[in-house]
Formats: C-alpha cells, structure tokens, sequence
C-alpha cells in the first residue's frame, strides 16, 4: 500500500488537473489519494470519478491554510469533509486571499512597482489560487523569488500583509462541522522548533498529525509519533506531490519512513 493524503491541482496550486494527478498516482502505484488543494475543493470530484476508474481509493479533502502564534502560514487538513458542507467556508477563505493579495499590490505599487492584481492572477491562473510567489512573478522577480520574500513578502517585510482568518482553533472548528477530520499537515515545515511543534500539537486537540513527510528527518519523525502515540493522534503521511516539474514536490512516494512505521488513513467519522 502506498498511502498518499496530500496533493494539489491546478485548482490550487499545483501543475495538473485532478484526473492527471490520479492518473500520476496510479502510475505510481498509490492505492489512497487525497486530493488536498488550498481552501478549494472544486477538484475532487472529478479526482474521485477518476480514482474509481483507476481503482485508486480518494479521500474528499481540503488544506485549509490558518494563522496561528508559531506560524503566520500553517496548514490544516480535512479528511472526509462534506464537499458541500465546506464549500462556504472555502469561498470565504478563497476572497480573503483575493483581498489580502489586493493589499500586498497596493503596497508594493507604493514601493514603485508597476503591477496590478490582474497581473498577479494571470501568473497564478485564477484569482481562487493567488498566493505571494504570483505576486512577486507579477512584480518582476524572477529565479529565486527568496530575496524578494525577505525584502517585501515575509513578515516583518515591507509590502506583508498579515493572514486574518482563519485561526487554527477555527480551521479545526470549521472541517469537523463540515464532518471532517483535522489533521495537522507538515508540523515541522511550517515550524523549525521542536518545542513549538510541541506544544502546537497538544495544544490544538486536532484528530492526527502528517507524520511522514519529504522534509522531516528522521529525528522530527521520531517525536511525531511519541505525540501521536501519547496522545492517540492518527500519523498520516504525504510526499505533498504539487505537479511533475515542480522544484520541491514532484514525485509521489517522496516521503521516508525511516523504518518507523507505516502511515495511516483517518477513520471516516
């Protein structure tokens, strides 16, 4: 079994439709699939149509991003959401990144940047998807967008505009209303210090935790699954696969195991 609960489409981030990415998890053997793209669930429908015909299993699901105190960008997934259920809650999030890019064009355009929110669609591919790599492709930034992030983008920097909903009490709240399970997605990705990750964890009452991942070693896995094993969190895992030219997450079956275990898949509730 190869167990892959995250992964996006050109719904949201990422570089192929939903059929294509079942059809890429097929081929590489995936026996369940997430569809998992940012605040959007428009996909996964036809993901699911595709998984019967390939005879991989899909998870209904979401990655709602959130603000929490140890990260402006956290990530929360929902498993076995009611797609209509958490579609409010979807376009909701979906307008809010729409505003929040407006004020960061607007900011940049102080700095003499000569672009529009148009632009920064464009570069994304749809207003539902912008996100701040767009914004700085739009603005003329090009190779490593990273000296550009810390200048402009990042917290603290010049042009940031602050996430404002939801928070990750909320985001929780928000995918079991929707009959959903929330999981914390790549705790150590988003957070460096084992003790934030810590106490994020205890502190957030989610129902699991993606355990396995590409980015974490050996020792961060180690103290995963001590968490989810004191506090009977389900440990999931993903290789995050966003599209087959993509510089980080290109390939499904990314994620090591270190021997450790294995990944689970939520229960339905």
């Amino acid at each position: 079994m190869l167990i892959e609960l995250q992964s996006h489409s050109t719904h949201s981030d990422g570089q192929l439709a939903p059929a294509d990415v079942v059809a890429e998890a097929a081929k590489a053997g995936v026996t369940t699939l997430a569809l998992s793209d940012h605040d959007a669930v428009a996909g996964v429908a036809e993901a699911m149509a595709a998984g019967q015909e390939l005879g991989v299993e899909i998870v209904p699901a979401v990655e709602m991003s959130c603000v929490h105190e140890y990260a402006e960008d956290l990530h929360i997934c929902g498993y076995w959401v009611d797609l209509e259920k958490i579609e409010p809650t979807c376009e909701r999030a979906q307008q809010e990144r729409r505003n929040r890019a407006g004020e960061i064009v607007d900011n940049l355009r102080g700095f003499g940047f000569d672009l529009t929110l148009e632009d920064a669609i464009r570069e994304a591919g749809g207003a539902d998807s912008i996100g701040r790599p767009h914004i700085a492709k739009a603005a003329g930034a090009t190779g490593d967008l990273g000296p550009f992030f810390e200048e402009y983008l990042v917290p603290g920097a010049k042009a940031f505009v602050p996430r404002r909903w939801p928070n990750a009490e909320e985001a929780i709240g928000l995918i079991r209303e929707a009959g959903g399970v929330a999981v914390i997605a790549h705790p150590y990705w988003d957070i460096s210090a084992p003790g934030e990750v810590d106490d994020l964890i205890r502190s957030l009452g989610a129902d699991g935790v993606e355990t396995f991942y590409p980015t974490h070693s050996r020792e961060q896995t180690v103290h995963l699954l001590e968490l989810c094993d004191e506090l009977g969190l389900v440990p999931t895992g993903s290789s995050d696969y966003h599209g087959p030219t993509h510089k980080t997450f290109a390939k499904f079956g990314a994620y090591d195991t270190y021997g450790l275990g294995e990944p689970r898949v939520p229960a339905k509730p």
